[in-house]
Formats: C-alpha cells, structure tokens, sequence
C-alpha cells in the first residue's frame, strides 16, 4: 500500500468528520485501493461501523488507551504497512477531488522524506468563518497537509513527543528538517493548495490555556535548539540559541503569559542559556550573518527545499 492516513479521533460525533471522508470518497485521477484510512480512536467511543460502509477505499478503526493526539499518531507509526503516512485532524477536509491525485504523484519519485503543501484554513474562531491562505513562513509548523516516508521515520526514530500538549507537530517537523537533506524535503506545487485546515474555538490558544500553549512553544525551542546540535551545522545551532533567546523575551514581555507562567520560563531560561553562552565565544563574523539568517525562522531551516511540478 502506497499512502496511510491516520486519523485521531476523540469522541467527535460522526457529522464533524463526514465531510473528509465523503471528499476522500470523491478523490479522482488516484486509484482508491492505493490508499487507506485508520481511524485511532483515542480511548474514547467508536463511531458506528455503518459509517463507512459504502467508502470506496479501505477504513478501519484501532482503539488504544487515552493518551492524546500524539500517541495515535505515534500508533500509526508503528502500525502502519504503507510506504508513505498522513495525519489528518478529524474535522479536516480536501479541498478538492484532485487533492490526493497532486499529492500522491509525487512519491513514485523516492527522491523525498517529507512533503508538504500550502494550507487552506478555514477559521471559525473569534465567532466568525473566515477562509485565508496560510503563509508560506509557516510550511514546517504544522503536520496538515504534509505526506512523511514511513521508513524514513522509523530508521531514524522520529515521533511525536506525547509529553508535549502543544507544539509538538511543530517539534516533530523540526526534527525531520535537522535529520535530512533539504533536497529531501519537497513541496507539492498545485493551483489550489489540496487541504483544509479546519480551526474552531477549541483551539488551545483561544480555550483559557495560553500559559501551556506558551510553555509548549518555549519547550520545543529547547528541543529544537539542542536537536540542531546534534545533526545539523554549527552555526544553525547557535542560530537556534538565538531565536530561543527572541521568543522568550517575547513571552516574558508580552502579555499573554500568566506572572506565574513567566516566571516559570525565566527559572528554567536563566540557567539554560548560562550554559550556551560560551558557544559565541570564538565565532567570526562570516558565521554571526549565518547565525542570524538562520535565526529569522521559526524551525531550524535557513534553506528554501526543493518543490515539484
């Protein structure tokens, strides 16, 4: 089989998640055996089997102890038998009944670990539908809309980090772009971009949960800082220092952070960067303009990948 797509769900009634599968049901110009659908049921209920009783493609449903969205996808890891993977949010959709067609024309190449594509989002926060591009800036922040090579993942022990509540899709890109050659990591160019990403007022930075989302932003940092350490160039490690040290005099500066959430950073940042600080010591200045080009992203990559037609 070509293409898995893992799907978390946990106990969203049938109607949020009907419109993805009825547009995989509508997908044209792919063969419907190529690919298929588990749905992992995150310790929550099942959804009636006669839901997906006439889908023209193969689904089935894999019940696993509650241990959030991370866990069901780290199942579909380990599970799957496909070549390629996808994560879909449950509440997600295509945008159009060529999506997998663009998308899965691409792999037959092997010459990919990850692709990823432009997103669709559709945005029901802040109680109104608004539909918006989104930008390119953020293409390795998020799993929507992105097709991983199985085996690659498992060779070098990539999951996610079912530790994290938030930024942990974030976290799990950054450590694919550290451990593969950015000529590995294509874009799937097309008129439309393929997917929609659906965002409603669950989301945790509009739930009261501001202070975890932050923590969970300024933990990943870390992560990412020292994942570069170990596989990538020296000045993209010194690049994350940096752009650890920008986001956190955000977050205590700002103020979407709680006193107490602040405070939190600044005990665990202090002692951290006391450690790094040593790293700028012998650095010329060829590799200061690397440090900071590298420190104008989000994730660790200073590089533009490769797209394809």
């Amino acid at each position: 089989m070509l293409l898995e797509i893992i799907v978390p769900h946990y106990n969203e009634p049938w109607n949020v998640g009907k419109p993805l599968f009825d547009m995989l049901a509508l997908q044209r110009g792919v063969d419907l055996s190529a690919f298929a659908v588990t749905v992992v049921n995150d310790g929550g209920n099942r959804l009636p089997c006669e839901c997906f009783v006439n889908m023209p493609f193969n689904v089935r449903q894999i019940d696993i102890p509650h241990g959030g969205v991370s866990a069901a996808r780290n199942y579909g890891i380990d599970h799957t038998e496909a070549e390629w993977l996808m994560f879909c949010d449950f509440d997600d959709t295509f945008s159009n009944v060529y999506s997998l067609r663009d998308m899965m024309n691409v792999i037959p190449a092997n010459d990919f670990d990850m692709l990823w594509s432009r997103l669709i989002v559709e945005d029901f926060m802040n109680g109104s539908d608004t539909i918006y591009l989104s930008p390119e800036r953020q293409r390795f922040v998020f799993t929507h809309g992105k097709l991983y090579r199985t085996a690659f993942l498992r060779e070098n022990g990539i999951r996610f980090d079912e530790t994290m509540n938030f930024q942990e899709d974030s976290l799990f890109n950054a450590i694919i772009v550290a451990r593969t050659p950015h000529t590995r990591i294509g874009g799937v160019k097309t008129q439309s971009p393929p997917y929609v990403w659906v965002r409603r007022n669950s989301s945790v930075t509009n739930s009261g949960r501001e202070d975890e989302a932050i923590m969970g932003h300024y933990v990943r940092n870390l992560k990412v800082t020292e994942e570069n350490r170990r596989n990538r160039p020296y000045a993209n490690y010194c690049g994350m220092i940096t752009r650890t040290v920008y986001d956190t005099y955000f977050m205590v500066r700002g103020n979407r952070a709680s006193s107490q959430c602040k405070r939190k950073i600044m005990d665990s940042f202090i002692p951290w960067i006391a450690k790094r600080i040593n790293e700028f010591a012998n650095v010329d200045d060829t590799t200061i303009e690397q440090i900071l080009d590298v420190a104008k992203f989000a994730l660790c990559d200073a590089q533009t990948p490769a797209t394809h037609e």
